[in-house]
């Protein structure tokens, strides 16, 4: 099973005749797009959404309107081959979205995030951070198969400091993954600061990898990961 998530900026502020285009190259069982529009992907059957931001009006410092001249902004949007079986409730429904599968993997939850969307601003980023927290121990107590994939705005990389929102919040998110038994699949990959988050169970098997560097498709990498039965 192959996961992958990139932040497509808005598909670099509007401009995404070929976004679509570029994405339907590649074959996953699951894409998880952040600072995205709404893309017909026709690799993918299903297409699921967070709330749209609101539209002509300020929202967290901006009118995403006249941002994206008039497209609808959804933070988070998860594509998949196949439907989903259950929907959680979220803190944020506008950042968040949080959807159990039944794969040939079990029953897996994708909890698709971002932590940063105005960097380190704050209130904003404590918020996200929070939220994020609150929502996984949530559904880990119902599910312990989650996946947590998204922008963090954060390498975990030694030395790769410069990119990520702070060193407390770096360290913040490592607790809640051992907290939650999770595995970065993705941390390793150099000047990465979007990730795939897995439960330890599924780490053995598991190979990982840029699909797009930045700079092609929008200023983050795109990362997968192939998880196999365990």
């Amino acid at each position: 099973m192959k996961i992958a998530t990139l932040n497509i900026d808005w598909a670099r502020k509007k401009k995404f005749s070929g976004t679509a285009e570029f994405l339907n190259q590649f074959d996953f069982d699951f894409l998880i797009l952040t600072e995205a529009v709404n893309l017909d992907l026709q690799n993918f059957p299903y297409k699921y959404l967070c709330s749209s931001i609101p539209e002509n009006t300020v929202y967290e410092n901006l009118n995403y309107s006249e941002y994206l001249n008039g497209e609808k902004a959804f933070r988070t949007v998860l594509y998949s081959k196949i439907p989903y079986s259950k929907k959680y409730a979220v803190a944020d429904d506008k950042t968040n979205l949080a959807l159990e599968f039944e794969t040939e993997l079990g029953k897996i939850v994708f909890y698709c995030t971002i932590i940063g969307t105005w960097f380190n601003r704050k209130p904003f980023v404590d918020t996200e951070l929070q939220n994020t927290i609150h929502d996984c121990r949530k559904i880990y107590a119902e599910n312990k198969n989650i996946f947590i994939v998204g922008d963090f705005n954060t390498s975990f990389r030694k030395g790769e400091e410069r990119f990520s929102i702070s060193s407390s919040i770096t360290e913040t998110l490592k607790s809640l993954f051992k907290e939650l038994n999770l595995i970065n699949s993705t941390s390793e990959i150099e000047e990465n600061i979007d990730h795939i988050l897995i439960p330890k169970g599924f780490s053995d098997d598991t190979e990982y990898g840029i699909f797009v560097d930045k700079n092609v498709v929008s200023d983050h990498k795109g990362v997968f990961i192939s998880v196999e039965k365990f």
